[in-house]
């Protein structure tokens, strides 16, 4: 903590408590606020855990609304989208649910990404399994996928919807050719609702790479740069702007596949009915994974889309709600304050730590771990957090010889914005909060947190990180 590269201008917070009886074992600056990053996670994670209940699953159903003669639909197949974030794409063929240590929607801003061995569609393909199996073989209607659960709303870089399939992004893999020709550009998932256009040439190998993703019209990704000879497939995404009407286009296909003729698969998402869908009519039900898998990906690889849905999810849990982004608050205090905590002692702007308005310090964030202990869903709270230099984001916050190393369980955040007065960056904010066995056995909450402090490059991260990771290896030997 008291290293060069922290100036005076830098703040330490950190706080220390029995897991059980809460008496403070350490405490520096506990109570005063800091920027938390992506620990403001754990606040929709612990409230919709206490209102659902982690067994919960969401229930994705299709109806027809007209009769069915000879396989024919007089009507339109209308799927209602629930709210479900996975919609069955985190499925490995042995059912085991999928995470890796950085997920594909952040691709982007980190290297060396590579997809999941899941199949996007899953979700897609089995209720167009089920709508054969009703013995639907045409559609002389439309098909229709109302996304009125609450309200479509543009965040940072997603859109937030009540529909989500490959959680709305479009993968785009490049794959190095020969030195001077053309790369090979191919989108995941195969669907009529993207094309590629532009080249990413291969230059010699070891130049450096340099390729760009834009969406330059609906519809459309533009690749454009250079990628190394002799590399593996290099990933990027482009962000799906108009969920329902995407998700409309690969239901169409999966309808295909499942051999149904349906409408135009590029045509618009038409406008849900008013009137309500009688049980009689549904078709077909996706059952979610259960809730307890959609935390455990949201906090293991810190999946943004995922946490600011979640707010959305609580707004409405009683159906159909177009203030459900406020209303989430509501429901996040209410559920935080039946475990003792003082909500006024934490601000939030969002569900995954990146509006300026996410404030607490680490006494706040220890509150709500130990109130979450005393719950029986806090064990799911506990599983789901990436393992020190184990798994998911903090796979390597400690070395494979740190004495920390699988004792401690914690939700890290940072937030970096560049300085322009200075031409530099600076760490807002670098954070992390959990559980931890001390060397004694002794079970605590603990939070680090660290504010304001100027970077060089965006590398001078891993250093605070191992900072991070060492300050947890000292609590552990010391508890």
């Amino acid at each position: 903590m008291r290293q060069p590269r922290y100036p005076a201008s830098a703040r330490w917070g950190l706080h220390v408590a029995d897991r059980e009886t809460g008496e403070a074992l350490f405490d520096l600056e506990g109570g005063n606020r800091f920027v938390p990053g992506s620990v403001t996670k754990l606040f929709p994670a612990s409230a919709i855990l206490l209102r659902f209940g982690p067994d919960h699953r969401f229930e994705t159903p299709v109806y027809r609304t007209g009769p069915v003669a000879d396989g024919v639909l007089d009507g339109d197949l209308v799927l209602v989208a629930s709210g479900d974030p996975m919609m069955g794409g985190r499925t490995l063929a042995d059912g085991r649910l999928a995470y890796g240590e950085i997920d594909h929607t952040d691709a982007n801003a980190l290297p060396g990404v590579a997809l999941l061995g899941t199949n996007p569609l899953a979700g897609l393909d089995d209720l167009a399994a089920q709508v054969a199996a009703a013995g639907i073989r045409r559609i002389e209607g439309e098909v229709i996928v109302d996304a009125r659960l609450f309200p479509q709303m543009p965040k940072d870089d997603y859109v937030l919807s009540p529909i989500v399939v490959n959680d709305n992004v479009v993968d785009v893999l490049v794959t190095p050719g020969e030195a001077g020709q053309p790369a090979t550009v191919a989108l995941r998932p195969v669907t009529a609702a993207y094309r590629a256009e532009g080249t990413v040439e291969t230059a010699a190998a070891g130049s450096s790479t340099a390729w760009t993703v834009d969406e330059s019209a609906p519809g459309v990704v533009r690749v454009a740069g250079v990628v190394a000879a002799g590399g593996g497939p290099e990933l990027k995404t482009a962000s799906v702007q108009d969920p329902p009407t995407f998700a409309r286009t690969l239901f169409v296909e999966a309808l295909d596949r499942a051999g149904i003729a349906v409408a135009d698969p590029l045509g618009p998402n038409p406008a849900p009915p008013d009137a309500a869908f009688p049980q009689a009519d549904r078709v077909a039900v996706l059952h979610s994974r259960p809730l307890a898998d959609l935390i455990t990906v949201t906090l293991k690889v810190s999946m943004n889309l995922y946490a600011d849905t979640l707010v959305m999810l609580l707004g409405s849990a009683e159906g159909v709600n177009q203030d459900a982004w406020e209303d989430g608050f509501t429901v996040i205090r209410e559920e935080v304050g039946t475990l003792g905590l003082d909500p006024a002692a934490v601000s939030l702007g969002d569900g995954r730590g990146n509006d300026r308005a996410d404030m607490f310090g680490p006494r706040a964030i220890c509150d709500l771990l130990r109130g979450m202990a005393t719950r029986p869903e806090g064990e799911t709270l506990a599983t789901a957090l990436p393992i020190l230099g184990v798994d998911g984001t903090e796979a390597g916050a400690v070395g494979a010889d740190s004495p920390v190393r699988g004792r401690a369980a914690a939700k890290s955040g940072t937030v970096v914005v560049g300085d322009l007065l200075n031409g530099r960056l600076l760490l807002l904010g670098k954070a992390s909060a959990g559980y931890m066995t001390g060397r004694s056995g002794r079970e605590v909450v603990y939070a680090t947190f660290v504010n304001d402090v100027p970077l060089a490059q965006v590398e001078d991260i891993f250093a605070i990180v191992a900072d991070q990771g060492a300050l947890a290896a000292a609590l552990f030997e010391a508890i």
